[in-house]
């Protein structure tokens, strides 16, 4: 990763690049991505913004992922072949860029705090009159819209009245100092030599201590130069923070598993079809017309539950020259992926990212399992599409009075100055193991179970996080698939956090039903898999993976204050999960480890009828 950053001499900025240190590729596009404080050996920086990635970084291309997100690709952070192990070699390639961050710097011999560029070494390293190595602050600000600057020390140490200071608004008798008497804010002083004004930095962190100081609305990740900064004016309440805080970065990904071009396949249905269908079919017919037409055609490919009614409808209106728009839709992604996955058989040597095989299931599990998918090959695209600040997810609507001044334009803080027309992602291979449930079951459960988590519900109305299909289907299938992986971490060899899940769940006013779990592992290395998840999927060894598992899940060293809750974990969206007994590493889980309940899977040890497997030999 190359660092750019400016000497000084005579008014000039003199650009000069120096590599600093090295990052992951998947690091890249997850936790240090565009805009992200990244500490490094020698110096503290910002990953710059895609404006400045370099044009020869490797595309990849996910059709569905691409249509989700109205974009024309994807890219790869560049990698130079070269690495002569010296990364602070200023002769070797630079990667990706980024800027120096945070600007304020303090020397340990003399206190001077101040610019780095203002010690006067040209290196922006060393203090010019003590030669000692100067440190990056370690606090920032920052608000809900993104923005992000320095701490305004010399506000803060003036209490935002500049009358009594002969230096003003300039800051550049600032000195910091540290007392051995506490290892609290309260031991960092700062104080301004020009008038002697002194003040701790206890309470810096709270939401409403920078009360007062105006968001400048800066943009260090598109550069430090004023002209980078916000040209629309920033109302939120900036927030001290420290500089590796998490509340600094959220970064916002959305993945999506390449599979087979299905509606190709469909397509070629219809054209085979389409001189039967040509004279009954043209750009004025009506949807009856079309409807009809599908049925009386493809009946046979309908009752295999291969495509619905409204695909094979849209298809001929599009062989019919009638231009179908809809919007591409999260739903609509996981829907597609589901009817593949459900199909238990495909490979084709043409074909080398999606291979899966159906392993059977074991007699004890029929009635609770229809299908059990070897994924043997699967291809993972890993994008990111921006990040937040402070909170993770957009606030409430009937609670946006907690964030004043944020601006819904900022729901996703972008990656570049303008749209590129790409976004940055990695490609992973991996494998995994697919469960279909069986769905006459579920809907008996879902029928016993109707208005039991009603108090969830309102919890997630009343919260931040966002689940379109939330039901109790979708709470047992995300607790199961939990459950599923903290028994498979002992039995596959792949550690608890490289193990992840897709909830496939039925949406409100869709016609498929979905209810499905994936839970796979994908990584960037060459290979990606060792063989051990799929293994797993065979009927001997599920059957003693689930009884395994059930046998866990009945007890939790928390319980009765587990299994008797209705109102653990991030506001209140869990029922009885906690982390003795269901919760997974956040890399594992797609919903915050929120929208759990053990009792849906397992029931209790008073009561085993509430749980969807009561009927498993094991109990």
């Amino acid at each position: 990763m190359a660092l750019r950053f400016g000497a000084r001499k005579k008014g000039i900025v003199q650009s000069r690049k120096r590599v600093v240190g090295k990052l992951r590729r998947a690091q890249l596009v997850t936790t240090f991505g565009c805009g992200s404080i990244v500490d490094m050996p020698d110096y503290s920086v910002m990953i710059a913004a895609t404006d400045y990635w370099n044009s020869e970084s490797p595309v990849l291309h996910e059709a569905n992922l691409e249509q989700l997100l109205n974009t024309e690709g994807f890219r790869q952070p560049y990698i130079s072949e070269e690495d002569d192990g010296d990364f602070r070699s200023v002769e070797r390639n630079c990667d990706i860029p980024a800027f120096r961050f945070p600007v304020m710097h303090f020397c340990p011999k003399c206190k001077r705090l101040m610019p780095f560029w203002a010690f006067g070494d040209d290196e922006g390293r060393k203090c010019n009159r003590c030669n000692a190595n100067i440190i990056p602050t370690r606090f920032v600000a920052a608000c809900v819209n993104g923005h992000i600057e320095d701490f305004p020390y010399n506000w803060w140490v003036h209490y935002g009245d500049f009358t009594k200071c002969a230096a003003g608004l300039k800051g550049s008798n600032l000195q910091i100092s540290f007392s051995d008497e506490s290892g609290g804010l309260d031991s960092i002083v700062i104080k301004c030599s020009a008038c002697g004004a002194m003040r701790s930095m206890a309470g810096s962190m709270k939401w409403d201590s920078l009360k007062g100081y105006r968001c400048q609305g800066r943009r260090p990740w598109l550069g430090l130069r004023h002209e980078h900064n916000d040209p629309e004016p920033c109302r939120a309440k900036l927030r001290g923070l420290h500089r590796g805080d998490t509340g600094v970065y959220f970064p916002q990904t959305i993945s999506a598993l390449t599979i087979p071009p299905w509606s190709t396949h469909l397509a070629q249905l219809v054209d085979k079809e389409w001189s039967r269908l040509s004279y009954s079919l043209s750009a004025d017919a009506s949807d009856s017309d079309f409807a009809s037409a599908a049925r009386l055609i493809f009946g046979q490919l309908l009752d295999s539950g291969r495509y619905t009614l409204e695909a094979v409808v849209k298809q001929l209106k599009c062989r019919a020259g009638i231009k179908v728009s809809e919007a591409y839709t999260e739903q609509n992604l996981y829907e597609d992926e589901y009817k593949v996955l459900c199909m238990g058989h495909y490979e084709d040597d043409d074909d080398m990212q999606f291979h899966i095989e159906e392993a059977g299931v074991a007699e004890c599990l029929q009635p609770f399992f229809v299908k059990v998918v070897q994924v043997k090959r699967l291809r993972e695209i890993l994008a990111l599409r921006g990040f937040r600040r402070l909170i993770p997810d957009p606030p409430d609507t009937d609670n946006m009075d907690a964030f004043p001044g944020y601006n819904l334009q900022y729901d996703i803080v972008p990656l570049s100055s303008k749209p590129l027309g790409w976004y940055p992602a990695i490609e992973m291979l991996g494998e995994g193991i697919f469960i279909q449930m069986n769905e006459e079951a579920l809907r008996l459960w879902e029928n016993k179970n109707s208005g039991y988590y009603d108090v969830m519900l309102e919890n997630l109305r009343n919260s931040n996080v966002s689940c379109e299909n939330f039901s109790a289907r979708y709470v047992l299938l995300h607790t199961l698939s939990h459950l599923l992986i903290r028994q498979l971490t002992l039995e596959c060899g792949y550690a608890g956090a490289s193990i992840k899940e897709r909830i496939y769940s039925s949406y409100p006013d869709s016609d498929i039903n979905m209810a499905g779990i994936l839970l796979y592992t994908s990584s960037s290395d060459a290979d990606g898999s060792l063989g051990g998840l799929v293994r797993n999927a065979l009927q001997e060894n599920m059957s003693r993976i689930v009884s395994s598992m059930l046998q866990e899940a009945s007890w939790c060293s928390s319980d009765p204050v587990c299994s008797e809750s209705k109102n653990q974990g991030y506001a209140s969206l869990n029922y009885a999960a906690c982390h003795a007994c269901t919760l997974l590493p956040e890399t594992s889980c797609v919903m915050r480890n929120c929208l759990l309940d053990r009792y849906a899977v397992a029931g209790n040890v008073s009561n085993r009828d509430g749980g969807f497997f009561k009927g498993f030999s094991f109990w």
